[in-house]
């Protein structure tokens, strides 16, 4: 019998760590796995493997008749799959895309989850909304959570307070990812603008996106606001969460968020809305949740934040780690490929 192999679209990234060390995770427990792109679309065979992971990129194209096309040749490709005893899996990273709910995407993802043998979600909340929207049953959804980033970026030492001339004794908010309006980067602004900042700094890092102005925070600037208008390299993003006291997220939308992920990694805690997966991550003492319909919410949860006791939410932060450990998610894992998970389910319903 020919050996298995796992096709995960992608097993790198550029973008994001995840599908890289989940496919280091897999290998660790003896499967091989392969990158999965249009190159390799013809390469599975009986028996094998393709894993999803942002399925969207594969039906969806630059006009709506091309996405058409694009989606109905993704759709014969996956029948082909099945027919040739291909195994599909899919992790719904998001419920729908960061561009937003279509029809066309509802029609797209019901009929992808439909073919295939099982799927990931990233949380409880995740698998139970997913299986809602999607009008499936939940047992088709297995929970496998969001590994860590510990480790995953290195430390190189450079002091970020002193290139932008924050004092070590001022307690610094993060914001580090993307800028884009459902990021709420407005909102956080605004809410430490309200705090008077006699002992506070706010850094805003990230790449805005095209047509996203940032003229909202030179008109809020006191000069304990400070920009990094460009994408953060791997090789200082641990530096930046070093430099922090708190890596606030305070998201309109989510469904998981990697970058709150990242902050517990490195011992972080995190301020964010109280939705999605993130009150599974940010668990009681790893951060400060807020209610994302209260107006003084987020206001209330950075001052919060600065009130944490450091020792206790490291501690806390640590056990959450443990819980996100990469090889307990790929032994999940990989007993859904095998069938054995969804054999246990049915010995414990019979």
């Amino acid at each position: 019998m020919s050996e298995t192999i796992v096709y995960m679209g992608p097993k790198k990234s550029p973008h994001n760590k995840y599908s890289e060390l989940l496919s280091e995770s897999i290998e660790r427990r003896g499967l091989r796995v392969e990158h999965y792109d249009r190159r390799a679309m013809f390469k599975p065979r009986k028996g094998d493997i393709v894993h999803f992971h942002w399925p969207s990129n594969s039906y969806t194209a630059s006009s709506f008749p091309m996405t058409v096309v694009k989606s109905m040749l993704f759709l014969l490709l996956l029948l082909a799959y099945k027919g040739m005893g291909v195994r599909l899996y899919w992790t719904v990273h998001n419920i729908w895309p960061h561009t937003g709910k279509s029809r066309w995407d509802a029609f797209m993802r019901k009929r992808i989850l439909r073919l295939c043998d099982s799927a990931f979600a990233l949380s409880e909340s995740v698998r139970q909304e997913a299986a809602s929207a999607f009008g499936i049953g939940q047992d088709k959804l297995v929970v496998t959570p969001h590994g860590h980033y510990a480790g995953a970026y290195p430390v190189q030492g450079t002091n970020i307070r002193k290139r932008f001339g924050i004092a070590e004794d001022r307690f610094l908010f993060l914001f580090v990812g993307r800028i884009n309006p459902y990021k709420g980067v407005e909102q956080l602004v605004a809410a430490y603008r309200s705090l008077g900042a006699e002992r506070c700094a706010l850094l805003i890092a990230g790449l805005p996106d095209k047509g996203y102005s940032l003229d909202f925070i030179d008109e809020a600037n006191d000069g304990t606001i400070k920009v990094h208008p460009s994408f953060v390299d791997d090789g200082e993003l641990a530096d930046y969460l070093r430099a922090a006291d708190a890596v606030v997220l305070p998201y309109r939308q989510i469904t998981t968020s990697g970058s709150a992920i990242l902050a517990l990694s490195y011992k972080r805690p995190v301020v964010a809305p109280r939705i999605g997966s993130l009150g599974e991550y940010v668990s009681e003492g790893c951060g400060v949740l807020y209610d994302p319909d209260d107006p003084d919410g987020l206001r209330q949860a950075l001052l919060g934040s600065m009130r944490l006791d450091r020792r206790a939410t490291e501690e806390r932060m640590t056990d959450k780690l443990g819980e996100l450990d990469w090889d307990r998610i790929a032994e999940r894992m990989v007993r859904v490929y095998s069938g054995k998970a969804r054999q246990e389910r049915q010995e414990v319903n019979a």
